[in-house]
């Protein structure tokens, strides 16, 4: 076979094969997790609830405290609750047609960097739904699908603006929109509008007008709309940012970074190799090829929310689910360098890439339901019926306890919906577990001083306090406290697990709960 017939060859069954191999990992993927499901969710799905029944964007009702990191996606998840479907199928339901709108952006964005290379729009595709992170989080209860499509349209637009050279305010425009579409999701995003914009300032050397016009645009319209978002958030919550970024982010930067390689690391070669290859493909491309500007202005979007997610300590969720919102950078940057290379290296790149997706997705593990979201939907349901209504309820599982025992208040004592543990300072690090991004906070003073009814210390289950070391740091502040050995009792209760939550872990048929009843008037 001569160069031209295999050149043929590749062109009409290539971009078929790529496709295929890619949709294959995706089915896998999903057949392998499809009864993930976490504890977050909950979170979501009680804010939506109780926006949906009473009017208030709250976890307990009356108190204003902003315990969620995704406004757009709690308010989707409330309509479509209004419209009667079940809650955690709600969820799944826009995260399906989340991932729909993700795979449509990467085909649009790759058909505008390399228009007349069909292998390449199918390897765009196959980048996307390689990612085991991907079809995770469609089944996780969480925003990432979400925030990756709209992410995904906003840099496909802005490719278009760039690449095409008309209709560059249409375009722009649209990739503005998307933008403040995925601010709305997710603050963090923030990052992705800033380094979009830094990268156009960066390509704009013989393309200044055109640039600045983009830039406008695209920061311009997300800004608008984040400080009206900010000033609606100040208004209700009394506060510039989420409860959750003090939760997560006011410890000292080297107690959150102790885990952050091992995150990348597992992170990139596993649950999202797409930016695995990002990295190979840029280097490729450095050697090879080149970098125009619409790989630069990819490759800043991608470094900067990198550098972002490094500051932040990563995230203790699985299969790198605050990585997921980049994929579709990374794949356009895939896509933007390979169109720069000889069509034989581009061929040997593709290959590699298709090697580590497939590799990926064998070495990956696969995930069932949480068992924070397990035990907590279990304790959650025989709380609702056991305990004085109107109890209050110190607990760390925050997600679906407090979402099955709705005629209960609570204590977040990992602070992400308690304004007053959030923004302690001078948090000293007692506990096992507080290494884990976002659990690093709590305060025993604090809890006790509000004489909780019930204390769930620990898990969801509960923990003996004598083991509180190994969990959080609350447990471990009250265990030396005279009014809690005062005033508070051990009790203990095997739980039944209902069909319908066994079924997410076949074997598992009771729950042994273990919690503290204050006996003190």
């Amino acid at each position: 076979m001569t160069s031209a017939q295999r050149r043929s060859a590749v062109d009409a069954y290539g971009p078929a094969l790529v496709l295929t191999i890619g949709v294959l990992l995706f089915a896998v993927a999903i057949w392998r997790n499809r009864f993930f499901l976490h504890d977050d969710a909950f979170i979501s799905l009680k804010y939506a609830r109780n926006l949906l029944e009473y009017g208030e964007l709250t976890w307990n009702l009356g108190e204003r405290v902003e315990g969620y990191t995704n406004f757009l996606y709690v308010l989707m998840t409330a309509g479509l609750l209004k419209l009667g479907v079940e809650p955690v199928t709600a969820l799944r339901v826009i995260n399906i047609v989340a991932v729909g709108l993700f795979v449509a952006a990467l085909h649009f964005g790759a058909r505008r960097l390399a228009p007349d290379c069909k292998l390449l729009h199918a390897l765009a595709i196959a980048l996307g739904l390689g990612n085991v992170s991907l079809a995770v989080w469609m089944f996780g209860g969480l925003e990432a699908p979400v925030s990756a499509a709209l992410i995904g349209w906003a840099v496909a637009f802005l490719v278009a603006a760039l690449a095409i050279g008309a209709h560059v305010t249409r375009y722009a425009s649209l990739s503005g929109v998307f933008m403040a579409l995925a601010v709305l999701t997710r603050p963090d995003a923030v990052i992705i509008v800033i380094f979009a914009t830094v990268g156009l300032v960066l390509t704009a050397k013989g393309q200044f007008k055109r640039n600045a016009w983009s830039a406008l645009l695209v920061a311009g319209i997300p800004l608008v709309v984040f400080l009206v978002h900010m000033g609606w958030r100040y208004s209700y919550y009394g506060d510039v940012v989420p409860n959750t970024f003090h939760a997560k982010v006011g410890l000292e930067l080297s107690h959150r970074l102790g885990k952050v390689t091992e995150y990348f690391v597992k992170s990139s070669t596993l649950y999202l190799p797409v930016i695995f290859c990002a990295g190979l493909c840029t280097g490729a491309a450095l050697i090879w090829g080149r970098l125009n500007r619409l790989a630069v202005v990819l490759l800043s979007v991608c470094l900067g929310f990198l550098a972002y997610v490094l500051w932040s300590g990563g995230d203790h969720m699985a299969a790198a689910r605050v990585l997921l919102p980049i994929a579709g950078p990374a794949a356009l940057l895939c896509v933007a360098t390979l169109a720069t290379l000889p069509a034989a290296k581009a061929g040997a790149a593709t290959l590699v890439i298709l090697a580590v997706l497939v590799g990926a997705a064998i070495n990956a593990r696969s995930f069932r339901m949480d068992w924070a979201a397990y035990n907590g939907s279990v304790v959650g349901r025989y709380i609702e019926e056991a305990w004085p209504a109107g109890s209050l309820v110190g607990l760390n599982t925050a997600g679906s306890t407090p979402f099955f025992a709705p005629s209960h208040r609570f204590i977040d004592m990992l602070g992400l919906n308690d304004r007053d543990i959030a923004l302690r300072e001078e948090v000293p690090v007692l506990a096992r577990r507080q290494n884990m991004p976002g659990h690093g906070k709590g305060d025993g003073a604090y809890v006790i001083s509000r004489a909780p009814d019930f204390l769930i210390l620990g898990g969801s289950e509960g923990i003996d306090i004598a083991d509180a070391e190994k969990w959080f740091l609350t447990g471990v502040e009250l265990r030396g406290m005279a009014e809690f050995e005062r005033c508070y009792t051990k009790e203990q209760q095997v739980l039944n697990v209902p069909p319908s939550t066994e079924r997410a872990r076949p074997g598992v048929e009771t729950v042994a709960l273990t919690y503290y009843r204050r006996t003190c008037p």
